[in-house]
């Protein structure tokens, strides 16, 4: 088993990854920002295009957030191989 302390970290792709978990969550949260019926696109008001368009980008968001992990993590475990059974 590898020794976790002993590993690089990558403390700005850390924040990164923080950063695009935390955003939607801030702008769901401003709900007086976007509480609102115009301007409409496609006959809907903006309050509900815009919590639509920010549940897309949430999944977006935290796909990056994901491969930017896994990346994160297989530079920071030279032995991950090993791990594998390669």
């Amino acid at each position: 088993m590898p020794n976790k302390a002993a590993q690089p970290t990558r403390p700005l792709v850390r924040v990164v990854i923080a950063v695009l978990l935390i955003a939607p969550f801030v702008i769901y949260l401003a709900v007086p920002s976007y509480a609102r019926i115009k301007p409409r696109l496609g006959g809907f008001p903006f309050f509900y295009w815009w919590q639509l368009a920010w549940v897309i980008l949430t999944a977006a968001f935290i796909g990056i957030a994901y491969a930017l992990a896994r990346r994160d993590a297989g530079a920071s475990s030279p032995d991950q191989a090993d791990e594998k059974g390669e």
